[in-house]
């Protein structure tokens, strides 16, 4: 690890698939739509797929130059990246400044033994884009031992300073147990398969199933035989209705089966360890991830609960780090900053899981207090809207137009009712839980006054005639912020939100 090192072969194979994901759809375009009255005899109806192999050709050229001069090492006290054939770069990290190191490795990958490896500190990181798994578990190892060492001669530069020997020998010791606490990782959560089952179904498989299909039937919409289907259809319904709801059943059916084993093959083998002060999550099984999360960067514990997951029990928690690092990543357990800790879980046993993570918190229960006074204000106005709407659907078309109108203001009313007896927030001495609640799931934040950044208050002439008032929260999240807010709580309590934040001697 101390002298340049260059990426694993199957980086060229990577590289190669890239290409053909990215040219994808001009192959489709240029070879196969032409191919049906393509002339062979005219050389001008070569020019597009010339252009499209040139195309091809430069881009595959230019990713393999780049693989083949990126070179990685560690020297003294920094992690050194170099890339860039046409421009020259050059990356180095402090390895002391080092947070985590998360691996991708795809089935190609698995097959071959090769590993994309994400390092990053609070401020930047580098990507090698395939190495191998061997080499990616001595990258770890090799950096978490320089830490130790780092942190051993430090410690030995204060020792030293004091002239204090039995300082020394404390110090040396709880540095020895802390070398030993990293060697050892203990399993804190594997989700079994009847949980994943579980979980893959109550998941909103649908919703992912139709995101993941659309764009696949859209590009092959004119080669399926919609009007040969539907006409046989027609003469076994005989009815309109009936073939649209038919047609209707059939699609959200495959969908649910294809978003329930989309989600079984994402979240496969979900394990969640510890190692010191840090969590490490593997998961997947086509592409199989490893996220690590220092939890000393925790600013905040969420928890959600779909609707359908309460009535079971079942509940999955969230951390919220801090960093000025702001990549795009493809990890699903992982969003900017909020990631999955316990994707589907009872809730009993999850605090019992997070309460021996973070000791620090008292995670006190939430005081559902909401003002009805500020009920029918959560649907007041988009209901005027959609009056007006349906009145101009029902002269320009249909009656159906109210019915439709009145049906989404009921379902409007009852998520408001959810609201007032659900959402809620309990400031006790220096620690917050709120709950918001959405428009399938509630959101329950855990969080401590100092990791606060903002508070803001929000109140017009009509919510101050009903002495009503919104106020949100702002806490550090990745490198942007996260808000946690709540409308219309009574004023009095938010003027106390308010002092005992400012104070810090609140107790509600």
């Amino acid at each position: 690890m101390y002298s340049p090192q260059k990426l694993h072969p199957i980086s060229y194979v990577d590289g190669l698939i890239k290409v053909i994901k990215q040219n994808i759809i001009p192959f489709i375009i240029f070879v196969v739509f032409n191919s049906w009255d393509f002339d062979f005899t005219d050389i001008r109806n070569y020019i597009s797929p010339a252009i499209f192999l040139l195309i091809f050709l430069v881009t595959f050229i230019h990713h393999f130059l780049e693989v083949y001069v990126t070179r990685y090492w560690i020297e003294d006290e920094n992690f050194i990246v170099t890339s860039g054939w046409i421009n020259k770069k050059r990356k180095e990290l402090n390895l002391s400044r080092i947070q985590s190191l998360d691996t991708t490795q795809g089935l190609v990958n698995q097959i071959v033994g090769g590993v994309s490896l994400q390092i990053k500190t609070p401020s930047d990181g580098v990507e090698l884009a395939t190495i191998s798994k061997e080499q990616s578990n001595l990258i770890e190892r090799t950096i978490r031992e320089r830490q130790l060492q780092m942190k051993e001669d430090k410690n030995e530069e204060v020792v030293n300073s004091e002239k204090n020997v039995v300082e020394e020998q404390t110090i040396q010791s709880t540095d020895n147990v802390a070398s030993s606490t990293l060697q050892n990782e203990s399993t804190l959560y594997k989700m079994s398969w009847r949980s994943l089952l579980l979980m893959a179904m109550t998941s909103g498989a649908i919703g992912v199933a139709l995101a993941t299909v659309s764009p696949i039937l859209g590009a092959f919409q004119h080669m399926i035989p919609w009007e040969k289907w539907t006409s046989s259809l027609w003469h076994w319904i005989n009815s309109v209705l009936f073939i649209v709801l038919f047609i209707v059943g059939v699609v959200l059916l495959v969908s649910y089966i294809i978003g329930t084993l989309i989600t079984i093959v994402r979240y496969y083998n979900y394990t969640v360890t510890q190692q010191d002060s840090q969590l490490k999550i593997s998961y997947g099984l086509l592409n199989v991830k490893n996220i690590t999360v220092p939890t000393d960067r925790l600013q905040a514990v969420l928890e959600k609960q779909s609707f359908l997951r309460k009535l079971f029990g079942y509940t999955s928690i969230h951390f919220i780090i801090t960093s000025d690092l702001d990549i795009t990543s493809e990890e699903d357990a992982s969003d900017n900053g909020k990631i999955m800790i316990l994707p589907f879980i009872k809730r009993q046993e999850a605090y019992h899981i997070i309460k021996s993570l973070v000791p620090e918190m008292q995670f006190n229960d939430i005081k559902t207090d909401m003002p009805w006074r500020g009920y029918h204000r959560h649907f007041l106005i988009p209901s005027i809207i959609l009056m007006i709407a349906a009145g101009i659907g029902t002269y320009f078309w249909s009656a159906w137009s109210i019915i439709i109108a009145l049906l989404i203001i009921g379902l409007m009313a009852l998520h408001a009712y959810i609201y007032i007896r659900a959402a809620g927030l309990n400031f006790k001495n220096d620690e917050i839980a709120l709950r918001e609640v959405n428009t399938f799931s509630f959101n329950t934040y855990y969080f401590k006054t100092d990791k606060i950044i903002g508070m803001e208050t929000k109140q017009h002439p009509f919510l101050e005639r009903a002495h009503l008032e919104n106020v949100s929260f702002l806490i550090a999240k990745s490198a942007e912020f996260e808000e946690m807010k709540l409308k219309f709580v009574r004023d009095n309590k938010v003027n106390q939100y308010v002092n005992g934040y400012l104070r810090g001697e609140y107790n509600e």
